[in-house]
């Protein structure tokens, strides 16, 4: 019962932390009119996001091994709840505007990857998939719940650009107490004084990996950036009094088609659903190419739902898989070198716009979607070769 109770603590903990990384985004059009931003310092807000990432995430998994995962995953929610607060005083400063954003970077480097083996290890053995599936429809339920919020406060409060982050942070505090009372499940380690950064293959299951994760585990965020930092600031000029409203939507539609992963996982399988991913996410890319190079906005809301889509079936069907090849030891450095892969697909937006500003966004969008049709090609080759996952528990 109290296994129960923990694992919905800790499930509620990883829902406020996704929360937390995407209330800014629907803002993202008034930050670039209020602060007088011109595309890339707009495309630079979401992209110093995987500094922060990449500077916790080789560190983040590997201490939760050494230490547990308690030691990494609460300081990293309770800094969630401080980077909202942080966010605030970023309506007037872009220094602090990027501060904020580098410090909710962090945040998910040190949460999401933990809290998806200390959630694997509180459902316990033989359901390492339903816990895949359950950390997957976590993190985009909170991703998805930010937009709406935000565009409520937007349309019915004069200072949107504080009261959802003030909201997030209460909430943050409330959740704590409970969460300081989930049990520990991979207590401390003497095997070193100090963690290393590790990746956490097992070298049994090496093949599989490289052949067979890393090249969908690159498209997790590089499909959903794209579709709320990159298309709805695109088209805003087309929809100057519904910017924030489309954003919002484009945003929450994005994440929450991330949901349709479990069925499809429970369906067809991880392996499969990794394949439908990347498929979709091709797919909502020519939707939203289409929506900015022949001026059709509404393309961008099917370009959401496809990108969304496509994340959440390649995150559950590889946090299975890797689940199933971990053992206790490097659970967490294993999840961890996972969003490790996947989280530069953050700067998406950015290297559309830099690409675009030598060779045109629309060509720059025809080539990048052109190259997620070339990983489609490689990974069904890639899976068909690596038939098998050599778990390290055999």
């Amino acid at each position: 019962m109290k296994t129960s109770r923990d694992a919905l603590v800790l499930a509620l903990a990883v829902f406020l932390v996704g929360w937390g990384t995407n209330v800014s985004t629907p803002f993202l059009v008034l930050y670039r009119d209020r602060l007088d931003l011109g595309d890339s310092a707009t495309m630079a807000i979401f992209a110093v996001y995987v500094i922060g990432i990449m500077a916790t995430l080789p560190l983040a998994g590997p201490l939760s091994d050494r230490f547990g995962r308690r030691a990494v995953a609460i300081p990293g929610v309770v800094l969630s709840g401080l980077s909202s607060l942080i966010m605030i005083f970023g309506r007037d400063e872009f220094a602090f505007l990027l501060l904020g954003r580098l410090a909710l970077g962090i945040v998910s480097g040190a949460v999401l990857g933990v809290s998806a083996a200390w959630l694997q290890e509180l459902m316990g053995p033989g359901n390492e998939q339903r816990a895949a599936i359950w950390s997957t429809a976590l993190t985009f339920g909170g991703f998805g719940i930010g937009p709406p919020i935000s565009a409520a406060f937007e349309a019915w409060t004069s200072d949107p650009l504080v009261w959802p982050y003030v909201l997030h942070a209460v909430l943050i505090v409330a959740v704590i107490p409970p969460l300081l009372r989930v049990a520990e499940t991979h207590g401390p380690e003497r095997r070193s004084r100090l963690a290393r950064v590790e990746l956490g293959v097992p070298a049994a299951s090496a093949r599989f990996f490289w052949f067979a994760i890393v090249p969908a585990a690159v498209w997790v965020f590089g499909f959903p950036s794209t579709s709320f930092a990159l298309f709805p600031v695109l088209v805003g000029d087309s929809i100057p009094d519904k910017d924030v409203l489309v954003a919002a939507a484009s945003g929450m539609l994005t994440a929450w088609s991330g949901l349709v992963a479990r069925p499809v996982v429970l369906r067809i399988g991880p392996r499969l659903a990794m394949l439908a991913g990347v498929a979709s996410g091709a797919v909502g890319y020519v939707f939203g190419t289409v929506a900015f190079a022949a001026d059709v906005w509404p393309f961008v809301l099917p370009a959401a739902v496809c990108l969304g889509g496509g994340s959440g079936m390649i995150t559950a069907g590889a946090l299975g898989l890797l689940a199933e090849m971990a053992e206790p030891h490097n659970r967490g450095a294993l999840n961890s070198t996972f969003y490790l892969i996947a989280y530069p697909g953050m700067t998406m937006p950015l290297i559309v716009t830099g690409l675009g500003a030598g060779i045109g966004l629309t060509t720059a969008m025809v080539l990048i979607t052109s190259l997620a049709g070339a990983v489609l090609i490689g990974l069904s080759f890639g899976l068909r070769r690596t038939t098998s996952i050599v778990s390290s528990h055999d």
